[in-house]
């Protein structure tokens, strides 16, 4: 059952199957339970994932898949190296689990880093491939069609949109090389280029939005276009099932094209979903309308309006026990020493009530961040207030700080 919602992308639901499991010590787990278990939690707690996969591969038998996803979810995460080791440590497994085509797509993506350009066009290589299967399958659909057989149609289909799922990541890798080196009417030019089998992937459509959003201008407007349908398609009541990066750019890009009331309407909407849910689920943690006016306080100290940038991004966190956290605490003072910095060079003056409500931001962020880490990967640890290490690496300590750098810039 927790496979099955997992294809469907029902992650909620695959848990909840997975709970409804009788409790077992790992090792008493089946390795088909372990393998579904590692996937699906992988988003919690991706180190956990990693351990409970690479310990299949080290005591087969094991389930087929078990080679390939981790290899896959290692170069989802960024982590090319280990991708490498498990695979020259592992030759063995290659003909036995691996296809052509993921063999040549790991190859690829392992090169990332290490030689982008090799990495470009071994991946535009394989995506040539799965082009050219594409064009045939639509052919064979209009042939299909124009004879009017049904079975023929269906069945092209449904193997042009399996082919089309290898093809997706393949574009994305590509396009992710020059998005590193933030060439953006380069990617924009490979998307458009895709479009003729991509145009109606909801993946491609939000991908192509980002890369719209990015580019800045004209592209605001062409962007809302994109990010619209995403927020049309859940509507009011479901708003919170969108990303919250999408409704976050796409009320940027109504402010930037004087939509004002369009980027309020939105964030009214998710403050009261929030509150809704909030009521039902007190103990749930809501994070949409915190990333929202980060991204829009950030855009306005990025555009030297500091004022009102600050006012967005101290809202963004209330409440403080359930929104400050080492990301969120990263992004904010991001903006605070953008803005000690123009005060510094004596670029800006501020009024004495944006003083005084920076002071007050930063006293609460110190006393409600005294066992908060400023980096995720130590918020697992056992705090110890006696440990200078811990306490210095605290959102505490940099509010004090940085209260003390204020304090300094504006007596």
């Amino acid at each position: 059952m927790a496979a099955i919602e997992f294809d469907k992308s029902n992650l909620e639901d695959a848990k909840k199957a997975l709970r409804d499991l009788p409790p077992r010590k790992e090792e008493e787990i089946d390795p088909v339970t372990l393998h579904n278990e590692a996937l699906i939690r992988m988003d919690e707690d991706a180190t956990v994932g990693f351990r409970k996969l690479n310990y299949l591969l080290s005591n087969p038998p094991f389930p087929p898949e078990t080679f390939g996803n981790l290899l896959l979810l290692y170069c989802k995460h960024e982590y090319y190296d280990l991708a490498a080791d498990i695979l020259a440590e592992n030759s063995h497994l290659t003909y036995n689990f691996l296809s052509q085509e993921l063999f040549e797509y790991l190859d690829a993506a392992i090169m990332v880093t290490t030689s982008p350009e090799e990495a470009y066009r071994k991946f535009d290589n394989l995506s040539t491939q799965y082009i050219d299967r594409l064009r045939k399958l639509m052919r064979a659909i209009s042939a299909a069609s124009a004879s009017r057989d049904k079975d023929a149609i269906e069945a092209s289909r449904i193997e042009f949109d399996e082919e089309l799922k290898c093809y997706i990541p393949v574009l994305m890798a590509q396009a992710r090389i020059y998005w590193r080196k933030e060439k953006y009417t380069m990617v924009e030019s490979l998307f458009r280029q895709s479009a003729e089998f991509c145009g109606d992937h909801s993946i491609w459509k939000l991908n192509v939005a980002h890369v719209l959003f990015m580019q800045q201008g004209e592209k605001f407007k062409d962007s809302i276009r994109y990010y619209n349908p995403f927020v049309q398609k859940c509507g009011e009541k479901n708003i919170l099932e969108v990303a919250a990066i999408v409704l976050a750019n796409l009320c940027v890009a109504y402010i930037m094209t004087n939509q004002n009331e369009d980027a309020e309407e939105i964030m009214k909407s998710i403050e009261k979903e929030e509150e809704r849910q909030a009521r039902n689920n007190p103990q749930k943690q809501f994070f949409h309308s915190c990333i929202v006016n980060l991204v829009i306080g950030t855009l306005y100290c990025e555009k030297g309006n500091f004022e009102f940038g600050v006012s967005r991004i101290c809202k963004s966190l209330e409440p403080y026990d359930k929104k400050l956290g080492a990301d969120t605490w990263f992004y904010t003072k991001r903006c605070f020493l953008a803005l000690a910095e123009n005060l510094s060079k004596q670029m800006l003056a501020l009024k004495d009530e944006t003083v005084i409500d920076i002071m007050e931001f930063l006293e609460d962020i110190e006393n409600n961040g005294r066992d908060t880490f400023t980096k995720i990967e130590q918020s697992k640890q056992q705090f110890d207030a006696m440990d200078p290490t811990c306490a210095s690496n605290t959102v505490a300590f940099e509010a004090r700080q940085l209260r003390q750098v204020f304090m300094i810039l504006t007596e």
